[in-house]
């Protein structure tokens, strides 16, 4: 299972978690288009979840890569989300452990359909503006990481962020470190940032320890 940017592939076996950081809400639906036909051809389930627009344009480019959308949505194979509050907690807040539930309750249910695996990809930016703290937004892909890549679980979720954004909080750094794959601009690479789930967990408990103990000597 290959992931194609710009003409160069990796290898996507299952359990990858893989990160978008996108200049541009465009180059969402190109790279995503390329992941779900494979999926669909492979008789996984697929989902997509973004703004209308880019839910349109994913349209659009599965279609140009002769994907019948109507047909496979009509079958429950694809599944296009353009309403955030699907995804959030009580349709307004954001819980990256009831997010990661959800991704879970997917696979369950796929495999149940009988299809054999699941790929989702969603605009993470979308999702969190105004509703979730960089720290939640960690939790989420820091659980994911360890939830998908180490259980080998029967998924691939491609998640898109706002290079802007992600640089404006300090998380673009932080965001490399939680995939083993990332795709930024037109380059898709196997992520030399990488820290698996169990060493950022143990970075974060050494960072905040290192924060009390200076705090205690402060008073």
């Amino acid at each position: 299972m290959d992931l194609s940017v710009e003409g160069k592939s990796v290898r996507i076996p299952p359990g990858s978690h893989i990160c978008q950081l996108y200049s541009k809400v465009t180059e969402i639906p190109v790279v995503t288009a390329r992941l779900l036909r494979v999926g669909l051809t492979l008789s996984e389930k697929c989902l997509f979840a973004a703004a209308p627009a880019q839910v349109q344009e994913l349209h659009e480019e599965l279609e140009k890569l002769n994907v019948d959308v109507a047909a496979l949505v009509a079958s429950g194979q694809l599944m296009l989300y353009d309403q955030r509050e699907t995804f959030l907690a009580d349709g307004k807040r954001f819980d990256p452990y009831s997010l990661l539930s959800s991704h879970l309750s997917l696979i369950a249910q796929a495999l149940r359909e009988g299809w054999k695996a699941v790929r989702i990809s969603m605009d993470m930016s979308w999702l969190t503006e105004d509703v979730a703290t960089p720290e939640q937004i960690m939790k989420y892909e820091a659980a994911s990481d360890a939830v998908f890549t180490f259980q080998k679980a029967p998924i691939i979720a491609l998640m898109h962020y706002d290079h802007t954004k992600m640089v404006q909080r300090n998380l673009a750094r932080e965001m490399l470190r939680l995939h083993p794959i990332s795709v930024v601009g037109k380059h898709i690479k196997l992520n030399p940032y990488y820290l698996n789930s169990e060493q950022y967990m143990l970075k974060i408990l050494r960072i905040n320890k290192e924060k009390n103990n200076n705090s205690g000597n402060l008073q």
